[in-house]
């Protein structure tokens, strides 16, 4: 297994013929893998193209199958890696491998016989994969991530903007209703007021009239007479 301060890595790679049948394999640590993969191997479904099996110190064999050709594609990494990187180097491993071997070269392969060819394939594909940059989809998820936390961020913002601006067109909505209000009770006191007035007016006409008529009376009698 890999250090506890290290970052998770592929350990080991391996390709079968069958579960026993070993044709290439590659390790850059110490540690008797092989077998620890075929015993995995013979304990699992053929069926099933892909399938995860934990062993041991946090470790897990991936596997994936070509039933087709029988082939095995194998390789053993730190728990903590998860499946996705794992399973992308698998799929990587069999493209390369079939580029590489026909149907015939496969079936008529005996143990180790990749092995030469094929070994540093499999250093090169293990190295890339344990790269820091290899995970770049993780790397991308964490970049959505901040982007989409500004956002929203962003959004709530804008929310609480648009909240205080509906605040203040309601307020201003109620301002003009109230003034509107107001203009029409003013208008509705200045005619009150102005009728009053015109009352009061045409009362003090009337007295006025009829004081000047009583006197005229008085002076000159009712048919004018005396004056």
């Amino acid at each position: 297994s890999s250090t506890s301060n290290s970052r998770p890595q592929i350990i080991y790679a391996l390709i079968t013929r069958g579960p026993s049948l070993v044709l290439a394999e590659y390790t850059g640590m110490q540690g008797a893998f092989q077998q620890a993969a075929i015993q995995v191997l013979s304990k699992m479904d053929t069926v099933d193209d892909f399938k995860s099996y934990f062993y041991g110190d946090g470790l897990t064999f991936h596997c994936l199958m070509q039933p087709a050709l029988g082939l095995c594609f194998v390789c053993m990494a730190d728990k903590n890696m998860g499946r996705r990187l794992p399973f992308g180097f698998l799929d990587a491993l069999k493209e390369q491998f079939n580029q590489l071997y026909a149907p015939p070269q496969v079936h008529s392969a005996v143990q180790g016989g990749m092995q030469l060819e094929f070994g540093h394939e499999m250093q090169a594909l293990v190295g890339k994969f344990n790269s820091p940059n290899a995970d770049r989809v993780h790397s991308l998820m964490n970049k959505v991530k901040d982007v989409n936390d500004k956002v929203v961020e962003s959004i709530d913002k804008l929310l609480l903007r648009q909240d205080k601006i509906d605040i203040l067109v309601d307020r201003t909505q109620l301002l003009s209703e109230s003034s509107n209000s107001f203009r029409r009770e003013a208008e509705r006191v200045r005619r009150v007021v102005w009728w009053r007035n015109m009352r009061v007016m045409m009362c003090i006409i009337t007295i006025v009239v009829i004081a000047i008529a009583v006197v005229v009376v008085a002076s000159c009698g009712i048919d004018f007479k005396k004056c």
